[in-house]
Parts: C-alpha cells; sequence; structure tokens
C-alpha cells in the first residue's frame, strides 16, 4: 500500500514539474485556465484510444489463447473493463456537451468569476 502511494505522489509530483512551465508563462487566470483546458482537451482523445487499444489487448489474449482457460478468463476481464472504461468516458464526454450547450458556454472562453474578471479589468470598485 505504502508503494502505490508514493508511486501516485511521485507520479503526481512529475507531472506538475512537467507542466509548470507552461502554467508560469500565463499572465491571467483566464489564460491559465485556457492552458490547463487545452491540455486536458489535448489528453481527451489519447486516453480514449489507449482503452480501445486495452480492450482490444483483451480480445486478442481472448482469441489467441484458446487451450488456456485462465488466459481466457483474463482477457475477457480485460476486454470488460475497456468496455466500461470506453462507455464512461464517452458518456462524461457526452453530458459535458449537454451542459455545454443548456448554459451556452464557449469551450474557447473559459469562465472566469466577476471578482477575478474585473480585478483584471481595472474596475475593482
Amino acid at each position: 500500500m505504502k508503494a502505490i502511494h508514493a508511486i501516485s505522489i511521485s507520479t503526481v509530483t512529475l507531472i506538475v514539474v512537467a507542466l509548470l512551465p507552461l502554467v508560469s508563462h500565463a499572465v491571467t487566470l483566464g489564460h491559465t485556465l485556457a492552458v490547463i483546458s487545452d491540455l486536458i482537451n489535448g489528453l481527451i482523445p489519447i486516453v480514449l484510444a489507449l482503452t480501445v487499444l486495452i480492450f482490444f489487448w483483451g480480445l486478442a489474449m481472448y482469441l489467441l489463447d484458446t487451450g488456456n482457460a485462465e488466459k481466457k478468463e483474463g482477457g475477457v476481464r480485460i476486454m470488460v473493463m475497456g468496455v466500461v472504461a470506453i462507455f464512461v468516458m464517452v458518456s462524461i464526454w457526452g453530458i459535458i456537451g449537454v451542459l455545454q450547450q443548456t448554459f451556452k458556454v464557449d469551450q474557447s472562453k473559459p469562465i472566469v468569476p466577476d471578482p477575478i474578471e474585473q480585478k483584471r479589468s481595472g474596475n475593482i470598485f
């Protein structure tokens, strides 16, 4: 358990250090949010493609290991997890799209709270 915790802390630290130069060049909060949004939007198709690849890995295990029941069962488990992961990701993607259409949120313009927007424009009071 401690090893998993140490790995997750080191992974998060590595990601933060790797992304720090991108965020440090941001001038405003709006620009920072736009950079983070662009990064997340770029990662979504990659994660979805990896999930599809994992599904096909399970399918290959199922089809190629016909003699070994244990490996066949492992392939089925991987395929089920892959299908569930794809379903969850596409569902969340769809829900976010519906919410964006409902509340008329434009993807290219991040939502910045009013006090921060007023401070940026100089009209704080």
